[in-house]
């Protein structure tokens, strides 16, 4: 092994990603994605899986590079520590990436009719909206008669046709999108 390879920066450079291997475990094992006959559900995208497989394999490639292969150049100390700064980021994005496909995979947000349901919710009616309200991060958190709030990860699989229905519903519809009923 090259000598700036440290057994710090070994533990550093795998954390993240043994944590987003161990999320990548726990989302197929335990939270597949149970069909529900009737039922439309909300579900981690195509964006959250290639964010999650490209990082996590862009991490593994530099890391290996980083530690077995090294450079001779010059600068080559000074490309070395960027090349480890690169995995350990590029290991701390896919191991986000796989924290929030868990979150979505157990919040298990669907609907059907009017009815919307989540873990942990029961049934909660669709005319009981009280507001809607998009943050600058992504998300539409909808608050319903009671306090009950959910909040919608606007990238996810079929949350765009969760808030269409949601506005429907309650007559939210804007002029230039027709309601889908």
């Amino acid at each position: 092994m090259p000598s700036y390879v440290t057994n710090t920066g070994i533990l550093l450079l795998t954390g993240p990603m043994l944590a987003a291997l161990m999320c990548l475990g726990l989302s197929v094992s335990l939270f597949k994605t149970q069909a529900v006959p009737g039922w439309r559900s909300v579900s981690p995208g195509i964006g959250y899986w290639t964010g999650f497989a490209l990082s996590l394999g862009l991490a593994m490639l530099i890391g290996w590079v980083w530690l077995f292969v090294g450079s001779v150049r010059t600068d080559g100390l000074f490309q070395m520590r960027i090349a480890w700064w690169l995995a350990f980021l590029f290991g701390c994005g896919s191991a986000f990436a796989g924290i929030r496909i868990i979150s979505l995979h157990r919040l298990g947000r669907r609907w059907r009719g009017e009815t919307l349901r989540w873990s942990g919710s029961g049934d909660v009616a669709m005319r009981d909206l009280q507001s809607l309200t998009t943050t600058a991060v992504g998300f539409t958190i909808a608050v319903f008669n009671g306090g009950t709030r959910l909040a919608i990860d606007l990238t996810a699989f079929n949350a765009s046709q969760l808030l269409e229905k949601l506005e429907d519903v309650n007559g939210l519809a804007t002029g230039d999108r027709p309601p889908e009923h």
